[in-house]
């Protein structure tokens, strides 16, 4: 993930695929995975480390039993565009952007 430092206010800003849930280096598709084959019964995917597959099945039952009862399934989180995997209450939903903020990233030389 290409990273920026903003000089003013010193935030992180970074260019993160659509691929990427935000706070996640696993793509979308490998969380879903893992997730999918541990509810079935299945062991841990030896592609992922096992702490990090355990860490995003934690994220997945405080999502699932945030709202309601009995917990919910991993479709319908993402149909409510909850980050599945997320240990957070608080910023725990996708917010879609219609259009980009910044179209193009301008970097220019010095004068």
């Amino acid at each position: 993930m290409k990273r920026w430092r903003c000089v003013e206010c010193g935030a992180v800003h970074t260019c993160r695929p659509t691929t990427h849930w935000r706070r996640f280096l696993a793509p979308i598709a490998v969380i879903l995975a893992s997730l999918a084959a541990k509810l079935g019964g299945l062991p841990w995917l030896q592609d992922e480390s096992r702490q990090r597959q355990q860490y995003w099945h934690q994220g997945y039952l405080i999502q699932s039993r945030f709202d309601e009862l009995p917990p919910a399934s991993i479709d319908e989180l993402q149909g409510r565009l909850v980050i599945v995997a997320t240990h957070s209450t608080a910023d725990r939903t996708t917010v879609p952007v219609p259009d980009p903020p910044h179209r193009r990233l301008a970097a220019t030389g010095p004068p």
